[in-house]
């Protein structure tokens, strides 16, 4: 994951393995990252300007690279609603979280019901979503002869189309191949 990646909020899917350390704590990690020089996502070059003042960047301290984790295997990052309508109605979850995986073992049936999705455009319905556009309660308040109107956030949802809901079925066969080959889980956070 970039430095960048921090800024999106959401929730991102990919594929792990189940390690044990020394000390018998389990832990996630991704087999394929490593860390590669990359240009700096913060300036060009190493220099930033302020005004008419220019300055070796502090991030990458003027040289212009920065070292960046980095890796080969398959990810997609969606919403957090998407993510979890995809846990619900794809990955057949009863309680969707925030953050979860599905081990080797159970991905081969996995994989059957996503290669249906990809392929069966009635296997897709469950996750469409019309758009929607709601404003929140409104409120009146009176204080002598002036009166307070409050209205709540106004929500505007794009809902989820069938070229959506069909990206993300081919993305997550994608995953599921991936981790399938190498024996990996297929996580979310």
């Amino acid at each position: 994951m970039k430095l960048n990646d921090l800024l999106n909020e959401g929730m991102e899917f990919g594929t792990c393995k189940l390690e044990t350390r020394e000390d018998g704590t389990r832990v996630f990690s991704d087999p394929s990252s490593r860390q590669e020089e990359q240009n700096c996502p913060f300036c060009e070059s190493g220099k930033q300007t302020y005004g008419d003042d220019t300055y070796d960047c502090e991030y990458c301290k003027g040289s212009g690279k920065t070292m960046e984790w980095v890796s080969d295997s398959p990810e997609m990052q969606v919403s957090n609603a998407n993510g979890m309508a995809i846990q619900r109605d794809i990955l057949g979850l009863e309680k969707p979280d925030y953050g979860g995986s599905i081990p080797p073992e159970k991905l081969p049936e996995l994989r059957k019901k996503l290669f249906r999705m990809v392929n069966i455009d009635k296997d897709r319905e469950s996750m469409h979503q019309a758009p929607t556009d709601q404003q929140g309660k409104v409120s009146v308040s009176h204080q002598g002869n002036v009166a307070t109107i409050r209205r709540g956030a106004r929500m505007i949802s794009p809902g989820r189309s069938d070229d959506q809901v069909l990206s993300y079925a081919q993305r997550l066969l994608e995953l599921v191949d991936y981790a399938i080959k190498n024996n990996l889980y297929v996580a979310w956070a």
